[in-house]
């Protein structure tokens, strides 16, 4: 009991003893009914007085509980509007996305560009090329497209569990991309490896069949046939690149910055398989690291991009006049204007770039830039190196082509080798041939310049013989000459001396 109720007590019994000493003294003039009528109300008054007190102090105490209610509610609210919307302060946090309806903006503006997906999918069997998957085991919800939760809206009574996806959400023909998918550390399934882009054959009974579009790679087979890809994940569309999926969680832009601060360890774990060969890989880990940094004198006029100031209004048109689906036509036109509904800006699609805008990050191409800084809407910043973002699908299919060119020439250059080699062990066998000819050929020579040696010798002697044998025949002739001259001088004088004919 506290002081003020110790108080009461004895007030209370003061007045008794009070009352009863009146009482007392004046029950002889005032008669018995008298005395019971002011005992009673004496009692009535104490009593009122006590309810009186009561009333008093449950009306302080139930005020303060409403006022401090109040006060609690009000503060609730406050944080409630705060993880709702965010901070409105935009000179503390200008960028502030830590609340609901940013964090679901930017999450919807992130999975724009993503179409349906099919998570936890079950690997059957794989039968001629084929692969059946499980639509049962997929994650209840997780093919939903274009239906987002009204942040605001009120939970309902009982809210029915979602239906898990069923075949009727991949008929057949569609065309999806494979991923082998593990779970991180709060059991979430995370895709981890490219399986290729197939196409439903057939789809019934919650089950669903795939063919490869394309001839899947041999390290693709193998990571399905070692058991890797047991569960698997379905896309409708290819994931896009970005420059802020390599950034660390929380990281802000900043002016040396431009995307936030890179995520070095994620970067080099998942280009850790990249071949270095000539230092390939350092190449495309440094063009990752540096995205959005200040770019170099060296570095390729269409990968830095410029950031600008608006020092006059002007206005740009991000809407093409074109409208299609991703699926159909991409997500942009030749000109960078959208042409996928979601994206578009709607109304008439213009941006106002107002001088009001001058110190926000303003990134654009050179080439787009340097006209309007030329003209003096835009006053330069910066240089910024920015790295070109990959088409995944068209890398994809032309990383497939290339192989497949790769393994043709591959193919005709082992075929040529084979025949070099052909070639080449038979030149070996024709030189080994040519060196015993040789060998023979160096004897006959030797034997055939010794018989040349000797009939050289032997066409001397015949030679010097042909030579004194036709000087003998010359003095031979000469002496026959000789000797018939001398005959017919005989034979003349002996016919004018006698002068009868010669018989």
């Amino acid at each position: 009991m506290g002081l003020g109720g110790i108080l009461i007590l004895l007030l209370l019994l003061v007045s008794l003893i009070v009352f009863i000493y009146v009482l007392v003294v004046s029950a002889r003039g005032w008669g018995w009914l008298h005395s019971i009528l002011l005992s009673f109300l004496f009692i009535e008054c104490w009593v009122l007085l006590i309810f009186s007190a009561g009333v008093h102090y449950r009306r302080v105490t139930a005020t303060e509980e409403a006022y401090n209610h109040r006060i609690a509610a009000e503060t609730e609210l406050a944080q409630t509007q705060k993880l709702m919307w965010g901070s409105f302060n935009t000179a503390t946090s200008p960028e502030e996305v830590d609340a609901v309806v940013p964090a679901q903006s930017m999450l919807r503006r992130m999975t724009a560009d993503r179409g349906r997906v099919w998570r936890s999918l079950d690997l059957l069997q794989s039968v001629d090329g084929t692969y059946q998957l499980d639509l049962s085991s997929a994650d209840a919800g997780s093919a939903a497209e274009g239906v987002e939760a009204d942040p605001l809206a009120e939970e309902p009574a009982a809210a029915a569990a979602p239906a898990a996806p069923s075949s009727e959400s991949l008929p057949t023909g569609t065309i999806v991309y494979g991923f082998a998918e593990q779970l991180n550390e709060a059991e979430q399934p995370i895709p981890v490896y490219y399986l290729g882009e197939f196409a439903v054959k057939e789809s019934q009974a919650g089950q669903v069949t795939l063919a490869p579009t394309l001839e899947l790679t041999a390290a693709q087979q193998q990571h399905i046939a070692s058991g890797s890809a047991t569960n698997w994940t379905l896309y409708e569309l290819l994931p896009l690149d970005s420059h802020d999926v390599f950034t660390l969680p929380g990281s802000q832009p900043s002016d040396d910055e431009a995307f936030g601060t890179p995520d070095e360890e994620m970067v080099r774990g998942l280009l850790a398989n990249v071949p270095n060969d000539n230092d390939q890989q350092t190449e495309i880990i440094n063009s990752y690291l540096r995205d959005g940094k200040p770019a170099d004198d060296s570095d390729p006029a269409e990968d830095v991009w410029v950031q600008v100031n608006v020092l006059k209004e002007y206005k740009l048109d991000v809407d093409s006049r074109e409208v299609a689906d991703a699926t159909e036509r991409g997500f942009f036109d030749a000109s960078g204007r959208s042409i996928d509904t979601r994206l578009k800006r709607g109304d008439d699609g213009l941006v106002t770039l107002t001088a009001d805008s001058k110190g926000k990050r303003i990134l654009l191409p050179q080439a787009v830039a340097r006209p309007l800084i030329d003209s003096g809407v835009l006053e330069l910043v910066r240089r910024v190196y920015v790295r070109p973002l990959i088409d995944y699908e068209e890398a994809f299919v032309h990383a497939i082509v290339r192989k497949s060119e790769v393994e043709a020439a591959t193919a005709l250059a082992q075929r040529d080798q084979s025949e070099v080699e052909k070639a080449k062990q038979a030149l070996d066998e024709m030189i080994s041939f040519r060196q015993i000819e040789k060998q023979e050929l160096s004897s006959d020579l030797g034997n055939y310049q010794r018989e040349v040696k000797i009939l050289e010798e032997a066409v001397a002697g015949t030679v010097a013989e042909l030579a004194a044998m036709r000087t003998q025949i010359q003095q031979l002739y000469k002496n026959v000459q000789a000797h018939h001259a001398s005959l017919l001088g005989a034979v003349s004088g002996t016919a004018l001396g006698t002068d009868s004919p010669v018989n």
